[in-house]
Formats: C-alpha cells, structure tokens, sequence
C-alpha cells in the first residue's frame, strides 16, 4: 500500500503576536456565516463527486504549522479550505502543513470582527506558506467594499485575482468557476453547469435570502429615519438659531431704543440748563438794569 505523500515544512515567516489563534469560539458566526461556509462546502463536495476528485474540503478546522514572532504556535481556522488529498476518517480537529502541505484554496467569510485581519495579516500568512487562491468573502455586503477579494499567488506573491466580464471567478486549483451572489457563492464546474445545493439547502438559502432582504430593508429604514432624524435635527437648530438672531436684533432694537431715549434725556436736560442760565442772565441784567436807574434818578 503506498504511503502517503509527507511534506517537510519550513517558513521563514511569522505572524505578529497580537494576532492570536483561531478557537472554535471565535471562528462561530452568526447562522447566516455559518450556512455560507456549509452551503460552498457542500457545492465542492458536488463537484468532488461529479469528477471523482479526491480534494479534503475542510470546515474551520486548525492548520499547524505557522509560528508567531515570539516563537508561540499560530493556528489559523480558516472557514474553509480545499486540501490537495482527503482527510483521514473521523472527526478531524486540525491538520498541519507537514502532514498535507498547503492549501489548494482558502475562503475566509467577512465579519465585523474578522475582515480586517482577513485582509491583512492572514492574507500574508496564507501567502507566506503558498496558498495559490485565497478570498474573501462578504455575503452580506456588510463588511467590504465588494461582496468578494481574491488573489493569486504569483511568484510567491499574492496578486489582485480578478473575475471575467461577465462576474466570474475561474479557479485554476480546483479547475471551476464561482461568482459572488448573496447570500451563497455560485458555482459552475469544469464543463460550466452549475452545481445546486440539496433541497433543504436550497430552501435554508431561500429563507436566509428573505431574511437578508427583509434585514436589508429594515436597515434602509433605519437609515430613513436617521436621515429623517438628522434632517429635523438641522431643521430645529436652524429654527434655534433663526430664533437666537430674531432675539439678538430684538436686543439690538432694544439698545438702540434705550440710546436715543438717553440721548433725548441728555438732550432735555441740556435744553434745561440752558434755559436756566438764560433765566440766570436775564435775572442778571433786569437787576443791573435796576441799578442803573436808580442810580439815574438820584
């Protein structure tokens, strides 16, 4: 019986420390994330069985062999990942790089709490140990920008992997096509039929797709009454602030009013004095012009 094939792994590379392991608590998803991963597994499995190919499709399960720069083991889970011969029976925990080499294909599934990492530093993991395809995938349309990124491994290094004109994705690893629909991938084999799910799949998918739409719509309307919102919000401080300049020109008038009403009080009390000292100068010459006249009749 021939034995199977034994790889002697070595990298240079090292994953920051920060970035811890993967654990089964921290690659659990919600329902959605999770279907995504079983819905593409099962559609490889077809087409394992369609062409009699003997890949391992693994399910976040561990891959050893990676090391962080302190020298601590680091062990990604990824979602899923296509190994080049199949796992042995049983329940299968982890496999190392030594044992089965690297990947043929690696799909991490976005979330709020993995894309960034999906995208950086496991990306350059999966790069250093040569994984020939590596995506991304966004089923929800919630995390990336696009609903998927992929690349290629190209003289060791990864380059952007793009789809054809027509939205589709062809894997030279796993010689099939898949393209990014919501909220499973699409997936046609080497002779371009498309690969189904099984029935109970296909109506999980159908439910999952109405509760997408129906999340989808509550999140527009959230978004309309933020805006709804935000726009009486604007509203009400232009009203404050239309109020606070009604009220400054008030205050203004108010001023002014109180400054010509000092200035006529100013002003009347001028008129006063000068009356006064009029009176005070004619009181003045009548008493002169006595004087005068009593001195005359002497």
């Amino acid at each position: 019986m021939a034995q199977a094939t034994k790889w002697t792994w070595a990298t240079a590379y090292r994953v920051p420390d920060w970035l811890l392991s993967d654990t089964e608590e921290s690659v659990l998803g919600t329902e959605w994330h999770q279907e995504t991963i079983g819905a593409f597994a099962e559609m490889l499995r077809e087409v394992m069985r369609r062409y009699r190919v003997t890949w391992g499709v693994c399910e976040q399960i561990a891959l050893q062999g990676l090391q962080h720069e302190s020298g601590t083991a680091y062990d990604p889970h990824p979602d899923l990942m296509v190994l080049a011969r199949p796992l042995p029976d049983g329940n299968i925990a982890s496999v190392s790089l030594d044992d089965f080499g690297a990947p043929l294909f690696v799909m991490e599934v976005a979330s709020a709490s993995t894309g960034k990492n999906d995208l950086g530093e496991k990306r350059l993991a999966y790069e250093a140990i040569g994984v020939p395809e590596y995506i991304v995938y966004d089923p929800y349309g919630s995390v990336l920008r696009a609903p998927l990124r992929a690349w290629r491994l190209q003289s060791g290094a990864y380059v952007q992997w793009r789809p054809d004109v027509r939205g589709w994705w062809h894997s030279a690893s796993l010689d099939m096509s898949f393209r990014a629909t919501q909220p499973f991938l699409t997936i046609r084999d080497r002779d371009g039929r498309q690969v189904g799910l099984a029935r109970e799949a296909r109506e999980h998918g159908a439910h999952l797709e109405q509760r997408l739409g129906e999340a989808e719509q509550a999140r527009a309307e959230a978004e309309q009454a933020r805006a709804e919102e935000a726009r009486r919000r604007v509203e009400a401080e232009q009203a404050r602030a239309e109020e606070a300049r009604r009220r400054a020109e008030a205050e203004q008038a108010r001023a002014e009013e109180a400054r010509r009403r000092a200035e006529a009080e100013q002003a009347r009390a001028e008129e006063a004095r000068r009356r006064v000292e009029a009176e005070q100068a004619r009181a003045e010459l009548e008493e002169e012009l006595r004087r005068l006249r009593e001195r005359s009749g002497e």
